[in-house]
């Protein structure tokens, strides 16, 4: 039962899953987890992934400490992270959000919405940015340091503050 409870995340929260990380030649096995993962990804201690099987990553990919990846749930919405993607620490994603339609029933009992978040080729995702289900960041885009993203990123384009916003196209 605590195994099947953890199967499908790893984190510092989870023992074995944590110190698997500091061992280059065990972290293979943490890494079938996931839905898909490229050729020399490394994903680093104290990263937590929750849903591993909707968490798909390219080629070419550091997880830095202290990152969050959210994917957990039942209808197959995924976080997608392409090839040569920086990912700085504690970089928070998440593929859900709480629904509140009802102002008479409580958020946490209305439910959730599930969306996919595409993070694609080159881009680079700086320390402490947010980012919000349904986001595309595009092709060598940048998400400044502390940013929360709520809507799509352009290729080749700068953004940040909260809510994100274009500071340059590149």
């Amino acid at each position: 039962m605590l195994l099947t409870k953890f199967k499908n995340r790893f984190g510092p929260d989870i023992i074995f899953t944590h110190w698997m990380l500091y061992f280059k030649s065990l972290r293979s096995f943490l890494y079938k987890k996931l839905g898909r993962y490229g050729m020399n990804l490394d994903i680093r201690p104290y990263v937590t992934i929750v849903g591993t099987n909707n968490v798909e990553i390219g080629d070419n990919i550091t997880i830095r400490p202290y990152t969050s990846i959210y994917a957990d749930n039942d209808e197959g919405k995924k976080v997608i992270i392409g090839n040569d993607v920086l990912i700085g620490p504690n970089v928070y994603m998440t593929v859900s959000n709480h629904n509140y339609q009802n102002k008479n029933i409580p958020i946490k009992s209305q439910g959730y919405t599930f969306k996919d978040i595409i993070i694609c080729d080159g881009a680079w995702i700086g320390y402490g940015a947010i980012i919000l289900p349904g986001v595309i960041i595009g092709k060598h885009a940048v998400v400044a340091a502390g940013s929360v993203v709520t809507k799509n990123v352009p290729d080749y384009t700068v953004v940040g503050g909260v809510p994100a916003k274009v500071i340059k196209k590149i």
